[in-house]
């Protein structure tokens, strides 16, 4: 998570051209700037010619590399986390483009897994590859979201005349979309089942405590059901069978 303030660096057009390059990572990484080490993350640097060059990060157990193209008086931003596997490191590379337009400000969200739920300021937009040509100015939360991966909030400011390009790939995370359990009461009990709605995700969070800042636990399907357990102001407590148990938001299910 970053809070971008601003990708626009200060210059004069009669100035020489220059960009800028931000880089964080998680663990500390060393930087590789077209092949060259350039120090360590945290690392900054807005001396650099504007033009496509190639960044790396490295550490004993993973190497990462990509291309970029530095545009000029443009602050990029990577910020990016090392796993011992693809599937565990991930990130996002954030920078911006003229638009041509000085009234509107505009995002354009890629994600990697393709088909992520993007949300601007807690609201469902769409699902990425995702061009918003309008976005009104000032601080703006961005969510990307996926089943079964890491959800990844960015803090960035929309600037009139210009474009972000948010650039993700999301890590896979252990929690697994669980199938319905089937349970078989016992003679006189009646078991109360509730039904998971559709949701803008097309998934639903299952959660340790009833409180929306508790921890994920797993996450469930539209049209899945599930015995009820209990109920606690707005939460349904459900059998997720396996023995586990979690809660979910009472809005976004049904009782049968």
């Amino acid at each position: 998570m970053v809070l971008l303030s601003s990708l626009i660096l200060g210059g004069c057009s009669v100035l020489p051209k220059k960009s800028g390059i931000e880089i964080m990572s998680y663990p500390p990484a060393k930087v590789l700037i077209n092949g060259k080490e350039s120090g360590m993350t945290p690392y900054k640097n807005t001396t650099l010619k504007p033009g496509d060059i190639e960044i790396g990060l490295e550490t004993n157990d993973y190497k990462w590399s990509k291309k970029v193209r530095l545009n000029n008086n443009i602050n990029t931003v990577i910020d990016w986390e090392l796993g011992k596997e693809e599937k565990q490191s991930g990130g996002y590379v954030l920078y911006m483009e003229r638009t041509g337009n000085s009234k509107n400000s505009g995002i354009l969200v890629n994600v990697n897994p393709d088909k992520a739920a993007v949300a601007i300021d807690g609201e469902i937009k769409g699902f990425s590859p995702l061009r918003i040509d309008s976005v009104t100015e000032g601080d703006r939360q961005i969510t990307l979201s996926y089943p079964g991966f890491k959800t990844v909030n960015v803090f960035v400011k929309a600037v009139p005349g210009y474009q972000l390009i948010v650039e993700a790939k999301l890590i896979e995370e252990g929690v697994e979309n669980l199938p319905t359990p089937t349970i078989t009461p016992t003679v006189g009990e009646k078991i109360t089942m509730v039904v998971i709605k559709e949701t803008e995700t097309g998934w639903l969070r299952v959660r340790q405590q009833a409180n929306s800042e508790s921890g994920e636990i797993a996450r469930v399907n539209p049209k899945d059901k599930y015995p009820l357990m209990e109920e606690n102001q707005g939460w349904y407590k459900i059998d997720l069978g396996g023995g586990k148990e979690g809660w979910i938001s009472a809005k976004y299910a049904d009782k049968l």
